[in-house]
């Protein structure tokens, strides 16, 4: 799982102008994302979704929202530690984290990360 999230947030840019005008109904496209290596929530984690379940690990894409924002994360499925939220792993040990935002660099804003109390589901993919 680990080798996957490090690739979306190491090779996937925050696409600013697209969340500014994103229209109701968008519908990422991984094929994209992967190509121009850019993306908003929603296509970062569609890409990791993709991903993790082509490697059988289950997955579900989440939309709802982080404090106030309309958002999209995801959930694993770990064997030995059950559902893991909006995860990251320093070496040591997962944590929780939004793919998004740690992409961007803002990894710990405890006012949006917090301890995922935050996060406010609305959609289950």
């Amino acid at each position: 799982m680990y080798k996957v999230y490090d690739y979306v947030t190491k090779n996937v840019t925050y696409d600013y102008d697209k969340a500014a005008n994103v229209q109701s109904g968008y519908v990422p496209n991984v094929d994209d994302t992967l190509s121009t290596g850019k993306g908003i929530c929603f296509d970062y984690a569609a890409l990791m979704t993709a991903m993790l379940r082509s490697q059988r690990i289950p997955c579900e894409l989440i939309v709802g929202y982080a404090g106030e924002a309309y958002h999209a994360w995801i959930a694993a499925h770990c064997t030995d530690t059950g559902k893991v939220v909006n995860i990251e792993f320093d070496g040591d040990k997962w944590t929780l984290m939004d793919p998004t935002f740690a992409a961007s660099g803002d990894r710990a804003d405890p006012n949006v990360i917090g301890d995922g109390e935050n996060y406010n589901p609305v959609y289950y993919y």
